[in-house]
């Protein structure tokens, strides 16, 4: 069970590194798998810088902590795709945005792969 844990978790963190690498290199087509039109100018900017950042960041913290074996580092990827799934549900319920279940759902998921990493990786 902790090798296939480990698996999910290089596998999701490669995921990550691949996206946010596609933001800097291909934001046209990120957008576009994501539902958005890209900005221009500073909003531009600020589109690939943050959303690149967040997906890069979210895929070294997974890698560090499996090659440190330290789960600690699964916290900040964990907590980020959470409040990331918190912000879409409130976007939803208040700001008249769609209920964007493509993208909540395999958030949720990889919070719970995340976690479920966190307790068994922990105690091995």
């Amino acid at each position: 069970m902790v090798k296939a844990i480990q698996g999910l978790v290089f596998l999701m963190a490669t995921v990550f590194m691949l996206m946010g690498l596609r933001w800097w290199f291909d934001p046209a087509g990120s957008a576009a798998e994501f539902g958005m039109t890209l900005s221009t100018g500073a909003g531009l900017s600020t589109e690939i810088g943050d959303i690149s950042s967040l997906f890069i960041t979210g895929s070294l913290c997974m890698f560090l902590g499996l090659f440190k074996k330290d789960v600690r580092w699964f916290y900040a990827p964990t907590l980020l795709v959470v409040f990331a799934a918190i912000g879409r549900t409130l976007a939803w319920a208040f700001h008249d945005a769609s209920l964007a279940l493509e993208f909540i759902l395999p958030e949720v998921v990889f919070a719970v792969i995340n976690l479920t990493a966190i307790k068994l990786l922990d105690e091995a």
